[in-house]
């Protein structure tokens, strides 16, 4: 999400942050909702109309997104950037099985204060879901369990290769948490997952981290894929 770092404290400044939170909310919101689509040219002038903003708020909440690799810098606009369909499908085909792996190692070698994080991380996602269920808040707490899982394998390759994939995919499981249909499909496959993990079942918490990987995989080619893309 938006980054506040390096930014001063006293009022007016307080004020053009919130503004420029707000902005990149609004603008992923736009992404992940189909409004602005892959490769499509945005600009500060346009996004100020839009959003009824001045530029400064909008130049910073495109900073973060540049950042993030949600969209590419060319020349004095931007275009919207993530995976083409090809690579998503390699991304998920490979995703499942390395994730299967991270969660295979992690339930043997977790040690209990990953055990302890896993279940500080859950427990968020599950109370996010009775709460505001906030997609872009649900997808950073999914990254973060996934993290926790990656962490926990003790295997910095496998570790690298998710943090790389889970990046890649950013605005896509955005868009996967903004439907409330998944949303509850995530909760339910996350909770099997952790359980396989504390109950120290490695086999069970390997084929139920491959099997939410393909689920998510098949949804996000029936229903994410059209919205998103051209």
């Amino acid at each position: 999400m938006y980054n506040p770092k390096n930014v001063k404290t006293y009022k007016d400044e307080n004020e053009n942050l919130d503004l420029s939170a707000r902005a990149y909310a609004q603008i992923i919101g736009m992404i992940s909702s189909g409004s602005l689509k892959m490769g499509q040219i945005i600009t500060e002038d346009a996004m100020k109309n839009r959003l009824g903003m001045s530029k400064t708020p909008i130049r910073e909440a495109f900073a973060s997104l540049e950042f993030e690799g949600i969209i590419s810098k060319n020349g004095r606009s931007y275009s919207v950037i993530y995976p083409e369909r090809e690579e998503l499908n390699e991304i998920y085909e490979f995703k499942r099985e390395v994730e299967g792996l991270a969660a295979y190692f992690a339930t043997l070698r977790m040690t209990p204060e990953d055990k302890n994080e896993l279940k500080r991380i859950i427990d968020l996602i599950v109370k996010e879901n009775k709460e505001s269920g906030d997609p872009v808040v649900l997808a950073n707490l999914s990254g973060e369990l996934h993290e926790a899982i990656a962490k926990g394998s003790k295997n910095n390759l496998i570790r690298k290769d998710i943090e790389s994939m889970r990046l890649k995919l950013r605005i896509v499981r955005i868009s996967l948490f903004a439907s409330m249909e998944r949303k509850q499909e995530e909760l339910a496959e996350h909770l099997l997952i952790t359980n396989a993990i504390l109950n120290n079942n490695p086999d069970e918490a390997r084929k139920v981290m491959y099997d939410h990987q393909t689920d998510v995989w098949n949804y996000v080619k029936a229903k994410v894929v059209p919205r998103l893309y051209y």
